[in-house]
């Protein structure tokens, strides 16, 4: 049998009897007794037959299906492919907050992702430089805190106003649509930082209470939401109940990640609430925060996400999923996980695809350690990884299908095979043959010569890359971060 190429790699693809399987279908059953994403897909010579856990594998068997045929056309081999994850959780996330993704582009790359067997959709439409979600409740949010007056992210200048947002009619349009994919959508709101465009629509939940804009630049922000004003928690919790009605899914995730507490740290009310709570420092009153909004997002039944930074006070409830992205200080992720927390693996060097190839090469997003160092201990309770694309230096779709693609499908393979993944140059070598099928769905990849650029060329990429950081936007960054 010659070798065919599948991503994810199956765990086992066993040879048929000699000759040609027939190309139908013949049937298609969930079978209790399987697990839920664990599939077996049979070709021979009298028909095709599909048998998964539930209807989510019985899809994930129709990917594997088409990929074959996509390389056999209706020549196909009689094989017996059985396969399940390592790991349940194989998350793809878009920031649709700095740069706006139409809604019909956003469907494109969910179907993409959802043929590699990615199976939760992380969706980032608040931030600095923008709300983008139509809100019932809070209208403002999305008449003001859509409206960016210009795009000076990096070395990029322009004027050029930036105002669009989803419907409610087109969120659950794009909710439905995950789930005819097999796709949970996570939907983010980060707080209590990354909320200038929240507070330029209404200032009063911040600790300063006065007016500001919608942010035209990348970076970390000092106004962020104040924990010491009850007012805050009302105003979230309505704003809260107004999403739910969007999104059903189990998860929501709350942000939590690069929130200077300068403006906490001079807050009267803020001290207040400290001393009340018997808080000893702003990293713990962080997470109680946290842990408020959590308790109520579980009163709905939802089980809540943060990033890491979240979890640096110490004090977040063990209940919570905490994802690292970054630094963890003091291993505070680890006494998360003692205590029973879990984790997602996102690690900015392995899984942010904003980066030029040069810096984060399909390679990289390939040699992922799923489970790091420090967590090993409590391996069992790490739930999986997820591959990120920011958009602060995308403003077109082929340079978002680019950067994404095919990195999300090296990710989607570190997802579903773990430790046991076969090795780049074979995923490499399956990726290429694998081409066709980003025409197929209308999907614009990086080239494979750019895959992993050669030492000048990654060079020239990074060299780049980093005009769009000056020395007084690294230093403010720096300065920022001190206070977090």
């Amino acid at each position: 049998m010659a070798r065919i190429a599948i991503i994810p790699e199956p765990k086992k693809i066993l040879a048929g009897e000699e000759g040609n399987a027939d190309p139908v279908i013949r049937e298609k059953k969930t079978d209790p007794d399987m697990g839920e994403e664990e599939y077996c897909l049979q070709l021979k010579k009298d028909g095709i037959w599909i048998a998964g856990g539930s209807e989510k594998a019985c899809l994930y068997a129709k990917s594997t299906l088409e990929q074959i045929r996509l390389q056999c056309g209706d020549t196909l081999p009689c094989l017996t492919v059985e396969d399940c994850p390592a790991y349940s959780w194989r998350a793809f996330h878009i920031d649709c907050a700095r740069h706006f993704i139409p809604a019909d582009e956003l469907k494109k790359m969910i179907r993409m992702s959802a043929h590699f067997k990615l199976n939760k959709f992380h969706w980032h439409f608040s931030d600095d430089q923008g709300w983008r979600i139509e809100c019932r409740k809070f209208p403002l949010l999305h008449e003001i805190g859509a409206a960016r007056r210009g795009d000076h992210m990096g070395n990029y200048d322009s004027d050029e106003t930036e105002d669009r947002y989803y419907t409610r009619e087109q969120v659950r349009e794009i909710v439905a649509y995950c789930g005819e994919l097999g796709v949970e959508v996570i939907p983010e709101v980060d707080m209590p930082g990354h909320v200038t465009a929240v507070l330029a629509a209404y200032p009063q939940y911040g600790c300063r209470g006065e007016q500001i804009l919608v942010e035209t630049r990348a970076g970390i922000f000092r106004d962020i939401l104040c924990a010491g004003k009850e007012e805050t928690f009302v105003f979230i919790e309505q704003l809260l109940d107004d999403l739910l009605e969007l999104f059903p899914g189990k998860y929501f995730h709350i942000g939590g990640d690069e929130a200077p507490k300068e403006y906490w740290s001079s807050c009267p009310l803020c001290r207040k609430r400290m001393e009340e709570e018997g808080l000893e420092n702003l990293q713990q009153l962080q997470g109680y925060m946290e842990n408020r909004i959590t308790a109520y997002l579980k009163a709905k039944g939802r089980t809540v996400i943060v990033w890491n930074e979240a979890a640096y006070g110490g004090n977040l409830d063990p209940d919570t999923i905490v994802q690292l992205w970054t630094e963890d200080k003091e291993n505070r992720l680890e006494q998360h996980m003692e205590r029973g927390g879990k984790a997602v693996i996102s690690i900015v060097k392995n899984c942010y695809c904003d980066y030029p190839y040069g810096i984060t090469s399909l390679r990289d997003v390939y040699e992922l350690e799923e489970c790091p160092a420090g967590l090993t201990k409590a391996k069992d309770r790490i739930l999986g990884t997820e591959c990120l694309i920011w958009t602060e230096h995308v403003r077109d779709e082929k340079r978002l299908e680019t950067l994404c693609w095919p990195r999300f499908a090296a990710s989607a393979e570190v997802g579903w095979r773990g430790q046991d993944r076969p090795g780049y140059p074979s995923f490499e070598t399956r990726m290429k043959r694998l081409l066709p099928v980003f025409e197929k769905y209308g999907i614009c990849p990086e080239e494979a010569p750019g895959w992993v650029p050669a030492q000048e060329e990654a060079k020239r990429q990074k060299a780049e890359f980093e005009k769009n950081f000056s020395a007084e936007d690294r230093q403010e960054v720096e300065k920022m971060q001190e206070i977090i």
